[in-house]
């Protein structure tokens, strides 16, 4: 290459270097910026103090070490080479290095150091974390080590020993390599094929590689508490790692230790064979496979396999209590709740602390008739998931009522602006937010509508009872949410027309903008300008030109619409924000919005967790946490393996300025503690300084529940012996409203459920027997007392024939009503939607009920609205099928006073199942039946067409999970064919 040639390779070289750190700098002034806009400057400071450091400190030790090793192979090169091909090769490379050796061995020890300091400082966490983490209220119970050894310290001893090695092989190649290129070391020739200094120098490195192996199998035996057993497919050591390789890692850390010494004493001149110090290094490998290989082998497949139970039972129990107590159910309630074979169905007449407040309204089905009803301008929209919170408010006549509502925030949405919206500066200084919390009861409708409460673009209130101002919003405007995180920026100067559009003037609100705001009418279109603290000034050019270069946008310093006033808003999602200001926090897939004391908030769930924690299953956070709702209005948790987690953090974003408030929730969760000291000891704001208004919103969080939920599978039961035959064993349900194979949501209900003394805000689910889908195993339930603290309860459902939610379903859509109104549905070319299905525990049963949904077109929009237009119940086998729920449970109390046959009954006569045997002596009146109905033999006629009907059930069934519109239709058709020749069968018989 020419002169000219290498100065422009060297100048293109220098100019991407040059861009690359000036990027990387904007990138850091940027972030720093944003921090301190939020005030969370030592969250910042802390993550790159310690990382330079970490950086610093592991370059330099890895650059000496490095430098050292090529220093004395260099001076203890030999004066004179050997006279052979081999060396003569080597010659230009030393008259090329020996003039400037000492800027070679630094160079190279550099740039050795540069990377080993890259590695180390992605561990700033760990280090931290083994500086200030603390004890947990658990000590492993073979090691007896304290859990905290194992979270923050044994991962640190593993880096440093792992980055010890790293040393020794960087050591071990540089001397080589220097000993080789000067001839201490060669491969061919007459005589000694190294020199003394070079056998000692050599023998010594790999010494202390058996020495630090030898520390390695050490903390190796640590692992085992954390590792999978494959005999009982759970995390933990078990009989074969706490003996037979318990014992193998013993044995090899002594051999490493004697290798490394018979290496250091016989190839120091005393012989110059290598054959025992090669000896030596055999013993080590050739122990480790008999001990660390065959032996456990041996002892698994013949001692432990054959006898599982006995062997893996006191184990299995470490574990069982270790995952208990890791996932935070170690008071764990289990209660057993007796169902009546036929329960009195006058119970739900009867009760007033549970069937009051049974919910209608699908916070998942009705995200499109929220858009539809309360969206002014195209622009604004919901999540396509609402969310279920409850509040307390004053009826007309005094009475103070509690109540769950479906909430939900109208937020811009930029992916529905206009192209002309979506110019630059529109875009980015006009369209800014959203506007307005609306609310809707969850136990009324409108005609099937949602019945609005809050928030709504209508003086009329419609049908409801409930009035339509019940939840007083100071600032109802949206800067921060989950559907925009597109950069906003805000403020004029004082006296200048604001130019945010905010809401249309031509509809009527329930709840008023607060006269303070600075707005302007203009048309029909209202502007107002942001007044928040929450964004980063970029009134100067200094700031315009650093946000120029961070997003790569030229009109920050062209556009005549920034000014001194401005304000820089991004990272505006709610889940990112908190994430960024507590990366140390999992944090909840499915933020929640709330209205504390006039202002809008989100309020985020945060998880500390750890895949260290010994003794404790893990768990895979996205499968785990992953169902119906996934990815539809609710955000898809990371693939990762976890074996702890604590709901320790509640934080609070206000959805107007964004500002970040992190309340501790779990005051005894050591990670929290260490973060928070990591961090300078005031990150989190303690636990008794939470506002009480904020208390009251709190609800038992989601993903920390559904984690819980996947563990009880297994872990509910008690006894080793019983958890390893895995006979008790049970199942989360799928979802029976989705054609997919999907697990149930766990939903919140407003409800008393047994030994419970008032109504508390759950979050519930079901479980089934593993491989017995079709019936109920047990309830779940999680919630705050009334001290605000978490309680989980599992219901073992005993005494009664219950079905599970699955069948349920099935029972309800196989109803000669349920199947006429499919049928119609499917004529008229509407979409029927099933709502969630509820199983509550009412009286001496379990009601289950399901919202039907029908979706219409909207007028002129070709949209497809939802319209609760039926409510499906269950109670002892009854179905209801009414428009309203009131109408529902009298169809099921009506057929259990009258003793007609139950639904389910018929069912399991279809199915071919055992027919109860006792029939009630008398016709019942309003007491319920004592005994069951006698079983009945069908004539062949009738039994034929119930086989048709099963028949053609099972085929619609399979045409609704993954047949064509038209084959459903195909398939509906042939069962009321089916049906239609039973009943007639039926008649011909004279039943």
């Amino acid at each position: 290459m020419s002169r000219r040639g290498r100065y422009v390779l060297i100048l293109l070289v220098g100019a991407i270097v040059l861009l690359s750190v000036l990027g990387w700098l904007v990138s850091l002034r940027t972030d720093y910026l944003w921090y301190d806009s939020v005030g969370y400057t030592t969250v910042f400071s802390t993550m790159m103090w310690t990382r330079l450091a970490m950086f610093g400190a592991f370059t330099l030790a890895m650059a000496a070490w490095c430098g050292l090793n090529l220093y004395l192979a260099y001076r203890f090169r030999p004066d004179t080479w050997p006279a052979t091909s081999e060396q003569e090769g080597l010659e230009r490379y030393r008259e090329l290095i020996s003039p400037k050796a000492g800027w070679w061995i630094g160079g190279v020890a550099i740039v050795v150091g540069v990377f080993a300091g890259m590695s180390a400082q992605s561990r700033w966490e760990t280090w931290l974390l083994f500086r200030e983490g603390g004890q947990f209220a658990w000590t492993d119970p073979v090691l007896d080590m304290n859990a905290g050894f194992y979270v923050f310290r044994l991962p640190f001893w593993q880096f440093l020993i792992g980055f010890g090695f790293a040393a020794v092989v960087v050591g071990i190649l540089a001397s080589l390599s220097a000993y080789y290129l000067y001839g201490a070391l060669r491969f061919s020739g007459q005589g000694d094929r190294m020199t003394n200094v070079a056998r000692i120098h050599l023998s010594v490195l790999v010494a202390l590689f058996l020495g630090l192996k030898a520390v390695a199998y050490y903390f190796d035996r640590f692992d085992f508490t954390t590792q999978e057993n494959p005999v009982t497919d759970i995390v933990g050591g078990g009989y074969t790692e706490m003996t037979a390789l318990m014992n193998a890692k013993n044995a090899l850390i002594w051999v490493s230790v004697i290798a490394a010494i018979v290496i250091l004493i016989f190839s120091w001149g005393f012989t110059r064979s290598l054959a025992l110090p090669a000896a030596a290094l055999g013993l080590v490998v050739v122990t480790a496979i008999a001990a660390g290989g065959i032996y456990p082998a041996v002892v698994r497949n013949f001692q432990v396999e054959p006898n599982r139970p006995q062997r893996e039972g006191e184990y299995a129990q470490h574990t069982m209590d270790g995952t208990r107590f890791a996932y935070g159910m170690e008071d764990l309630d289990t209660i057993t709740y007796g169902v009546a074979s036929q329960p009195n169905a006058t119970a739900m007449s009867e009760d007033q602390s549970t069937v009051p407040f049974v919910r209608l309204i699908d916070p998942f089905v009705v995200s499109d008739a929220f858009t539809q009803a309360q969206q002014p301008r195209s622009f604004y929209d919901f999540n396509e998931k609402l969310d279920i919170d409850r509040y307390t408010y004053t009826e007309e006549d005094g009475t103070e009522v509690t109540q769950d509502f479906v909430v939900g925030l109208r937020e811009l949405n930029p992916g529905q602006l206009t192209d002309e919206q979506q110019d630059w500066t529109v875009a980015h200084t006009v369209y800014t937010h959203g506007w307005g919390f609306v609310s809707a009861s969850t136990t009324e409708s409108d005609n099937g509508a949602p019945c609005f409460t809050s928030g709504v673009l209508s003086d009329d209130p419609g049908n409801c009872q409930i009035g339509n101002d019940i939840i007083d919003v100071e600032k109802p405007q949206i800067y921060y949410g989950l559907l925009n995180n597109e950069y906003a920026i805000v403020g004029v100067p004082e006296g200048d027309t604001p130019r945010e559009y905010d809401r249309p003037t031509d509809v009527a609100v329930s709840d008023e903008d607060s006269d303070e705001d600075p707005a302007e009418e203009i048309g029909d279109d209202r502007y107002t300008t942001y007044e928040g603290e929450g964004g980063v000034e970029v009134g100067s050019v200094a700031r315009r030109l650093l946000y120029a270069w961070e997003f790569q946008e030229p009109r920050f310093l062209l556009s005549d619409q920034i000014n001194d006033e401005s304000q820089l808003l991004y990272n505006r999602n709610v889940r990112e924000r908190v994430q960024m200001v507590a990366p140390f926090l999992t944090v909840e897939a499915d933020p929640y919005p709330a209205v504390v004391d006039g202002e809008i908030v989100w309020i985020v769930d945060g998880y500390t967790t750890t895949n260290e924690f010994p003794y404790s299953d893990r768990v895979n956070l996205a499968d785990a946490t992953n169902d119906t709702y996934s990815g539809q209005g609710v955000a898809n948790q990371a693939s990762e393996e976890i074996n702890y987690i604590r709901s320790s953090v509640k934080a609070v974003v206000n959805a107007y300025d964004g500002s970040v408030k992190l309340y501790e929730f779990d005051e005894e969760d050591p990670i929290l503690q260490a973060w928070n000291a990591i961090y300078g000891g005031d990150l989190i704001i303690p636990k008794e300084e939470t506002p009480e208004a904020l208390v009251d919103h709190f609800r038992y969080p989601q993903d920390m529940f559904k984690i819980q939920r996947s563990l009880l599978q297994r872990y509910h039961v008690d006894e080793s012996r019983t958890f390893i035959e895995g006979g008790e064993a049970w199942a989360t349900t799928n979802d029976p409203s989705q054609a997919q194979s999907v697990t149930q949501p766990a939903y919140y209900v407003y409800a008393t459920y047994p030994e419970q003394e008032q109504p508390y805000f759950q979050l519930t689910s079901t479980f089934t027997p593993r491989n017995r889908e079709n019936a109920l195993a047990s309830l779940m339930s999680g919630y705050y007392d009334e001290n605000g603290d978490p309680r989980l309860t599992v219901y073992d459902v005993v005494g009664g024939d219950d079905q599970s939610v699955r069948q349920i379903h099935q029972i309800i859509t196989s109803t000669p009503e349920v199947v006429t109104t499919l049928r119609d549905a499917t004529q008229a070319g509407t979409t029927v939607e099933w709502g969630n299905l509820l199983a509550l525990p009412v009286g001496d049963g379990i009601l289950y009920l399901e919202p039907m949904y029908l979706r219409r077109q909207a007028g002129g929009q070709g949209e497809d609205l939802p319209r609760l237009t039926n409510v499906a119940i269950s109670y002892g086998g009854y179905v209801g099928f009414a428009p309203t729920f009131e109408e529902a449970v009298a169809m099921v109390v009506e057929k259990y006073v009258s003793g007609a046959p139950s639904e389910a009954e018929q069912t399991e006569g279809e199915d071919g199942g055992e027919s109860p045997s006792e029939t009630p002596s008398e016709t019942p009146t309003t007491e319920a039946p004592t005994t069951e109905a006698p079983g009945t033999t069908e004539p062949p006629e009738v039994e034929a067409a119930i086989e048709s009907v099963l028949t053609a059930q099972q085929a619609y069934e399979e045409a609704q999970a993954s047949g064509t519109n038209e084959e459903e239709g195909r398939a509906l058709d042939a069962l009321l064919a089916a049906l239609d020749q039973l009943e007639a069968a039926r008649a011909a018989a004279g039943e």
